[in-house]
């Protein structure tokens, strides 16, 4: 004859003590108290599956009570008889967990910030920084918090589409090519199944691309003017400077709000700009003419202990801002159909092409031009480095001579 279990009680649980040996309280069906040693309570199923024992975990007291515990038991009970074995079932509930769990660490947000800082060291400063704000400002609030295989076309299209009705189509564009490389490197590391990017047809949504022109000027007087409005400049010291730096030496306006004093060797007359600062992915040699270095002395004693050459007016450990040396610009007087802080490099190459005794080559490859073919260009860090010299003496004299 069975023996007959008096079903458990709360006060009995709650009172129940450790002892020097882990202990079972029953309740019935299968279902006991397992009191151990060190004071803990866990709640135990036994039961028959297919004619094998087996045990189960409910839970621990008192977060499971008796009566949930109790619950378990039917629930348990009701699937047995249903042919459900409740640990495989279990097992199946955390394999799915873990899948879930898996899939929100894999949203889309989560998957290009990763890409961006693996590979950080690749992009420019300035290209870090617009990828990074172009994502936040106009992606992740649509797709951000998305599993990345859930992404599909169509979301891409309607964030393409909402920044077409902005009018920044050039934005868009680099936003596009942005989320494409972050699929492409999820998939190659196995994080995606595929590039939904890949169906779709950009020029649909922003039309055909257009070269864009940067306003400049070309004419001996304009320039004249421009570099007394800008020695005559009234505002911040570091602004003027950079300006004048971008004048003589037409880098992309970030390498000179970015410049530090540790790529400036005056001893070998060289400005050497890092490869990860660099749109091309290459170390940058410039030339630096006499009257660019008597300009980066007199900076010098401005900057002071700064590590920018153009420190922020805010913070000498900062550099200058975006806005710093085109609010400048404006403030001269000039539109932005007239000319942009980008202008310099337009100057620089329609004089130089036009005026200048020197070739092609030598010119494109000062402005940080691709020239040649790949071979030659990855073994030809210095390419035309004595012409080029001479070159950026040329464009100085030029400057300097516009001002007598």
């Amino acid at each position: 004859m069975a023996r007959t279990i008096t079903p458990l009680t709360a006060t009995q649980i709650k009172q129940a003590k450790p002892k020097e040996k882990d202990y079972k309280l029953s309740d019935g069906g299968g279902l006991y108290l397992l009191v151990t040693k060190a004071g803990g309570k866990h709640w135990k199923l036994k039961y028959k599956f297919e004619n094998k024992e087996n045990k189960i975990s409910l839970g621990a007291y008192p977060e499971i009570t008796l009566s949930t515990a109790r619950e378990l038991r039917e629930k348990h009970k009701t699937d047995i008889a249903n042919g459900i074995n409740p640990n495989e079932l279990k097992k199946e509930k955390k394999e799915l967990q873990k899948q879930e769990a898996i899939k929100n660490l894999n949203t889309f947000e989560n998957i290009a910030l990763e890409r961006l800082e693996k590979q950080k060291d690749t992009f420019s400063e300035a290209h870090y920084k617009r990828t990074i704000n172009a994502f936040k400002n106009d992606c992740f609030k649509y797709i951000g918090n998305k599993n990345i295989d859930d992404v599909v076309a169509k979301d891409i299209i309607n964030i393409m589409q909402i920044m077409n009705k902005r009018g920044v189509n050039d934005s868009a564009r680099k936003l596009f090519y942005a989320i494409s490389k972050t699929f492409k490197w999820a998939v190659a590391n196995a994080k995606a199944e595929r590039n939904p990017c890949a169906d779709v047809l950009l020029e649909e949504i922003l039309g055909k691309k257009t070269k864009q022109h940067y306003p400049t000027i070309t004419d001996d007087t304009g320039i004249k003017n421009l570099l007394i409005s800008i020695k005559e400049y009234g505002g911040e010291l570091s602004t003027k400077y950079a300006l004048l730096m971008l004048a003589y030496t037409f880098v992309r306006p970030s390498n000179a709000r970015l410049a530090l004093w540790s790529e400036i060797d005056l001893n070998a007359k060289q400005w050497v700009i890092p490869a990860k600062k660099m749109k091309t992915k290459d170390e940058f040699i410039i030339p630096l003419s006499n009257t660019i270095i008597e300009l980066i002395e007199e900076i010098q004693l401005y900057s002071g202990d700064s590590p920018y050459l153009f420190p922020s007016t805010k913070s000498k450990t900062t550099p200058l801002s975006d806005g710093a040396l085109l609010g400048a610009i404006r403030r001269m007087g000039y539109t932005k159909e007239e000319f942009t802080p980008h202008g310099f490099r337009a100057m620089f190459s329609t004089i130089a092409h036009e005026k200048s005794p020197f070739k092609y080559d030598v010119i494109e490859t000062q402005l940080a031009h691709s020239v040649g073919n790949s071979v030659s260009q990855a073994y030809n860090r210095a390419k035309y480095l004595n012409e080029r010299v001479e070159l950026m003496q040329w464009w100085s004299d030029y400057l300097d001579d516009l001002q007598r």
